[in-house]
């Protein structure tokens, strides 16, 4: 990246250069970015790139080159003319490390006539083939030349051969330079106002260069982006505001559970905008099932990443995007990164987080047998009964990992029984309820959940501890009637 290039080549990541192996020439000519996978150029190249295998490079602000393959052309048609003028796509977008390139609006072509302008492409100067130089426009005017053009509006910008400067700039005589680009300068940044189209060097004093007027198709060139979500970026504009907001749909999610999450992206300014985009990042193994958000354009850009936009936004406009999944991520913490920005507007970012409860489905995953009342060990104890008291539902172990009984135990001493069992210690969270049921007969046992009187009730923590549970302790008189007692697990989630 050469800052003391004629032109300040860290504002120019956006233009491209078409990459022929083994053909070095190629590289005269020169793509323009005017969105994430989008170049504008001349109509008359597209011939070249029909087979799908032409591509081209960019250079990022991160000095890392990027390679695209160009896609077929969309051409310009103003009303019965054809234009040479197209937008080509990218097969993926660039990063953001690619700078996509402002057009000089609101300026009349009166008030730009006069102008200086940076010119890149091939630049043959004196013999010398360079990449830029600067010019003034000279004029605008309509140019038909068969059979890429029945009409197009042009900029034209003069070299006189007598007086030309080392900087000085002109196309010819040679060809190569087609759809480079022009700029004027705008607040010390590069706007777009043109495309190098032909040249003509038949007066040998002074050589005419023409670029199509790029302001002219502003309108033919967005209907083009907009059903991508995108405009074109203008140079000149009245910044508005973006704000960003997100919430889950249900107040409580579980892991391994349907759920979604809301973000809103809203225009909070005065000012319409436009290319106004929501990026939302999450972790690739926790992305969710589809993102949606009506009326706008949504995009799953890979890894994770998706990408939600809208080529024009109105002042109080907003977009609630919703994320959504049909299994959240077994995670206790599902994180995301989102971004909103626009071309008139400072970026806004959030990074949210959402706690996800755990779940028996989460627990369950990946058994042979995952219902409630599997038993995938045959070894009596159902799933729920295993998730509940710390088992694992494929080993036939009747003991917690640090060696405790898994299973409710009961004894008589001291003149009192005892019944403990295991218990987790989120059994609230979870949703799990123990319900402990005795009776003097089994045939009354069911619901019958009023503890002998004197009975007594705690926990305590296991020694050696059993991480993320507790020791449930019921005792009661033993000098009472003989009774039945069995623990019930239920789940609430």
């Amino acid at each position: 990246m050469n800052p003391t290039f004629i032109h300040d080549a860290s504002k120019f990541t956006g233009v491209g250069w078409w990459y022929v192996s083994g053909n070095p020439t190629a590289s005269d000519v020169q793509f323009t970015l005017i969105s994430p996978r989008h170049v504008i150029s001349v109509r008359h190249l597209s011939a070249n790139f029909t087979g799908g295998n032409q591509q081209v490079r960019f250079l990022g602000s991160d000095n890392q080159v990027y390679t695209r393959t160009i896609q077929p052309f969309t051409n310009i048609v103003d009303g019965t003319d054809l234009v040479d003028l197209a937008i080509a796509s990218l097969s993926s977008p660039l990063p953001a490390t690619v700078k996509r390139m402002r057009y000089r609006n609101h300026q009349t072509e009166g008030q730009l006539q006069g102008d200086t302008i940076m010119v890149l492409g091939k630049n043959q100067v004196s013999g010398n083939s360079v990449s830029g130089g600067t010019s003034t426009i000279a004029n605008f005017l309509d140019v038909a030349y068969a059979p890429y053009s029945d009409n197009t509006r042009m900029l034209r910008f003069d070299y006189t051969v007598a007086s030309g400067a080392g900087d000085d700039c002109y196309y010819g005589p040679g060809s190569g330079d087609s759809s480079s680009p022009v700029f004027v300068d705008y607040n010390g940044e590069p706007a777009l106002v043109g495309v190098a189209a032909i040249f003509d060097g038949q007066n040998p004093s002074t050589f005419h260069n023409y670029c199509v007027s790029v302001r002219t198709y502003i309108t033919h060139l967005d209907a083009i982006l907009n059903p991508a979500g995108y405009r074109m970026r203008p140079a000149e504009y009245t910044a508005t505001t973006l704000s960003l907001a997100s919430a889950a749909s249900l107040g409580t999610m579980r892991q391994a559970h349907p759920g979604s999450l809301t973000f809103t992206l809203e225009n909070t300014g005065s000012q319409t905008t436009g290319n106004a985009a929501l990026t939302l990042a999450f972790d690739p193994a926790e992305a969710p099932s589809s993102v949606s958000a009506p009326g706008w354009v949504v995009e799953s850009m890979g890894g994770g990443v998706w990408s939600v936009r809208k080529a024009v936004m109105s002042a109080g406009d907003s977009i609630v995007a919703a994320a959504t999944w049909t299994s959240l991520p077994a995670v206790a913490t599902l994180n995301v990164n989102a971004t909103g920005e626009s071309d008139t507007a400072s970026t806004v970012t959030s990074q949210p987080s959402f706690t996800l409860l755990p779940s028996y489905a989460a627990w369950a995953a990946g058994l042979t047998e995952a219902a409630k009342t599997d038993d995938p060990d045959d070894d009596g104890l159902e799933n729920l009964l295993e998730y509940a008291f710390g088992g694992d539902a494929e080993n036939g172990t009747m003991l917690l990992s640090a060696g405790h009984p898994l299973q409710p135990q009961i004894s008589v001493a001291g003149g009192n029984v005892t019944l403990s069992y295991p218990e987790r210690s989120d059994a609230g969270v979870r949703g799990l309820s123990y319900i402990v049921e005795t009776s003097t007969g089994l045939g009354n046992l069911t619901g019958s959940t009023t503890l002998p009187v004197g009975a007594a009730s705690s926990t305590a923590p296991y020694t050696p501890a059993e991480p993320g549970f507790v020791k449930r302790t019921i005792t009661w008189p033993s000098d009472g009637p003989l009774r039945f007692a069995r623990v019930k697990v239920a789940l609430s989630e």
